[in-house]
């Protein structure tokens, strides 16, 4: 994995070719879209709860997750699943309903990774898109100097020619390793709020 030097800073560069990427259509550095998804096909998936749990489900689909469970809930690809890719043991692509978009991609039988940008998960607490996340006091990072962290996340530590602007979290402990395989979740921000998310099992790159 390459650092990159930007200015007097430097940020992890990451090979965009492994973003899922329906929604980074509008963004080229990866954020998710806040674009209606009006083009596409509905589907109305028979149980899907507007919750959202950190960092690893929305609605009824989980990291981890057997994809005959989510394709009985949500739909198969033809009836609900709009398949982009055929990938190595699986396949990528998306759901479209609440306004947006839900990307879910499959491997070995299992949920790999989701990204959504859609306002209809939330916590219980109320967070999800559209929540602002305070970029608190400058302090050591990985990559910065002068970075910042929350709940466990580091900010702009994940980069593709330029600053992702997201929240990045490696692994599932307490505070962020290092930009690595593992788990990962990215929160995409633009203009001040969060703008998606994105949960992996593995690295994103």
């Amino acid at each position: 994995m390459k650092v990159r030097r930007l200015g007097s800073r430097s940020a992890v560069a990451v090979p965009a070719s492994g973003l899922l990427i329906l929604l980074a259509a509008a963004c080229s550095s990866g954020a998710a879209s806040d674009a209606p998804a009006t083009h596409l096909r509905a589907t109305r998936p028979a149980s899907d709860p507007p919750l959202l749990i950190p960092w690893s489900r929305v609605g009824d689909i989980a990291l981890g997750e057997s994809q005959a469970r989510v394709e009985r809930e949500y739909g198969s690809p033809g009836h609900g699943y709009h398949v982009q890719a055929r990938i190595s043991n699986g396949i990528q692509g998306y759901y479209a309903f609440h306004g947006r978009v839900v990307a879910v991609k499959f491997r070995g039988g299992r949920v790999e990774r989701i990204d959504f940008s859609t306002r209809y998960y939330r916590t219980k607490s109320g967070f999800g898109v559209g929540s602002r996340i305070p970029l608190g006091p400058c302090v050591r990072t990985f990559t910065h100097r002068c970075g910042h962290r929350w709940h466990g996340f580091v900010w702009n530590e994940f980069n593709h020619d330029r600053p992702c602007g997201c929240w990045m979290k490696v692994g599932r402990g307490k505070r962020s390793l290092p930009p690595s395989p593992g788990p990962w979740t990215l929160i995409w921000v633009r203009h001040a709020r969060i703008a998606g998310f994105t949960f992996s099992t593995t690295f994103v790159g």
